[in-house]
C-alpha cells in the first residue's frame, strides 16, 4: 500500500469527460498561503468518486482492493493500468486509469491546467 499523494487541502472534481480522452482533473484552488494543485490521470477506465475531497490520501490499491473494484464495481483493472486508491485506511474511492500526475502553479480556479488544454476546461 504504497502511499502516492497526501494533502490536507480542499479538493474537487473538476473534470471527467469519457468522450475526450477520459482524463480527470481534480483540483485544489490556490489561496494567499498555497498554490494551486492539479491531480491528473490520463486513460481513465473506471472511477469512483465524492464531488470535494476535505483532505486527501491517495495510495497504490491492493490485490484485494482490485477484486473488489473487478467483482462490485465492474471494472477491469487489468496488467497496465493502475489502481489508484482514495483513503488511507479504507477505500473512499478509487480510479483506475494511467500514472497519476500533479503540478502546483501559481494560477487561478479557472485558469487553464498545466497538463494542457482539457476539452471543456477553461
Amino acid at each position: 500500500m504504497a502511499e502516492t499523494f497526501r494533502s490536507d487541502r480542499i479538493f474537487t472534481l473538476w473534470h471527467y469527460t469519457a468522450a475526450h480522452g477520459d482524463r480527470l482533473l481534480l483540483r485544489a484552488k490556490a489561496d494567499a498561503t498555497s498554490p494551486r494543485v492539479d491531480l491528473h490521470v490520463d486513460g481513465v477506465v473506471g472511477l469512483l468518486l465524492e464531488p470535494h475531497y476535505r483532505g486527501l490520501v491517495i495510495r497504490e490499491g491492493t490485490p484485494a482492493e482490485a477484486r473488489r473494484v473487478r467483482t462490485e464495481y465492474g471494472v477491469p483493472v487489468d496488467e497496465g493500468v493502475h489502481l489508484h486508491v482514495i483513503g488511507e485506511d479504507r477505500m473512499r474511492g478509487f480510479i483506475v486509469g494511467g500514472p497519476l500526475r500533479w503540478r502546483e502553479d501559481q494560477g487561478g480556479i479557472r485558469d487553464p491546467s498545466p497538463f494542457g488544454p482539457i476539452p471543456g476546461t477553461p
